[in-house]
C-alpha cells in the first residue's frame, strides 16, 4: 500500500470524524464515526515520518507545513469571527502545527546525527523559540490580551497547545525512527497507544465515570490502534504524485464547510 493510499484512507476516516465533531449535536451523526476518525491521525503522523525521509529538500518541505498551519490558523480565526453561533464553539483543529512540530523534531534528530555541535545549537535554537512562545503566550493569556496570545500561538506553535498535544508531536518522530523495522514500529506503536489509553482512563476513572463510558463515550483515542494494519501494508511507494496537494487543500476546506453548516443548523 503506497503513501498516496494510506493518506486517502485516512481522508475519509477523517471526513467521517469531523462529520460526527461538528454535526454530532444534530443526532443524526453516530459516534462510531469519531471512532473510526480515531485511525486518521497516526497515519497522516506516518505518513509524515515517511514523507521527510525521502523528500528532496527538508527546508521545502517545513516551510511549505508551516505557511499551511499558519493559513489554517487564520481562516479559523476569520471564520469563527464571522459564523460564532456554531455549537461546536470555534475550530481546534490544525493537524498541520502538529505535523510541523514532529517534522521540526525529526530534523533536529538528523542534524544531531551529522554533526553534534551544530546539532545541539539546532536544538537549543529549537527549544529555546518553544519556551520563549509557550511562557509568553501564557502571559499574555494571564494578562487578559487574549488576541495577541491566539497571534503568538498562530506563529510559534508549540507542543502544549497544538491539536493532538504532546503525545502526537512526538509520534512522527517515533514513526521515523521505527521506520527500518516494522516489527520494530509495531511493537512501539502497540506500547504508544497502550500508554495513551492508560494514562487517559485513569483520570476519568478518578472522575468515577463508568469503563464502558470512559473507553467508548469519553476517551476513545485508544481505538488509534487498529490503524497498525493499515500501516503494515505500506510497501514504501508514494502513489500517484499529481495529488500530492490534495491533503494540504482538503483538511482545512472541509473543516471550514462543516463549521460553517453547523453554525446555520438550529441548534
Amino acid at each position: 500500500m503506497s503513501s498516496f493510499a494510506l493518506k486517502t484512507i485516512a481522508l475519509f476516516l477523517m471526513l467521517l470524524d469531523h462529520l460526527y465533531q461538528f454535526l454530532g449535536f444534530t443526532g443524526m451523526v453516530p459516534i462510531w464515526f469519531t471512532w473510526l476518525g480515531r485511525l486518521s491521525a497516526p497515519i497522516f503522523c506516518f505518513c509524515m515520518a515517511q514523507g521527510l525521509a525521502h523528500t528532496h529538500s527538508r527546508k521545502i518541505y517545513l516551510l511549505r507545513m508551516y505557511l499551511f498551519s499558519l493559513a489554517m490558523s487564520v481562516g479559523n480565526l476569520v471564520l469563527t469571527a464571522l459564523l460564532p453561533g456554531s455549537p461546536s464553539s470555534g475550530i481546534p483543529n490544525n493537524i498541520f502545527a502538529t505535523l510541523l512540530l514532529g517534522a521540526a523534531i525529526i530534523v533536529c534528530m538528523e542534524q544531531m546525527a551529522a554533526d553534534r555541535q551544530k546539532g545541539q545549537m539546532i536544538w537549543m535554537y529549537f527549544i529555546g523559540i518553544e519556551l520563549a512562545g509557550f511562557f509568553l503566550g501564557d502571559m499574555l493569556t494571564r494578562a487578559g490580551q487574549t488576541t495577541a496570545a491566539q497571534i503568538l500561538q498562530i506563529l510559534i506553535p508549540t507542543p502544549l497547545t497544538v491539536e493532538g498535544g504532546v503525545f502526537f508531536v512526538i509520534l512522527g518522530p517515533l514513526f521515523y525512527y521505527f521506520r527500518f523495522s516494522k516489527k520494530k514500529l509495531a511493537i512501539m506503536y502497540l506500547v504508544f497507544s497502550l500508554g495513551l489509553c492508560l494514562s487517559s482512563s485513569i483520570a476519568w476513572y478518578l472522575l468515577g465515570m463508568s469503563a464502558w463510558d470512559a473507553f467508548f463515550g469519553v476517551q476513545y483515542q485508544w481505538m488509534m490502534v487498529f490503524a497498525l494494519p493499515l500501516l503494515w501494508r505500506y510497501n514504501g511507494q508514494k502513489g500517484k504524485s499529481s495529488f500530492k496537494y490534495l491533503f494540504y487543500f482538503f483538511y482545512p476546506l472541509h473543516i471550514w464547510i462543516l463549521y460553517a453548516v453547523s453554525a446555520f443548523l438550529p441548534q
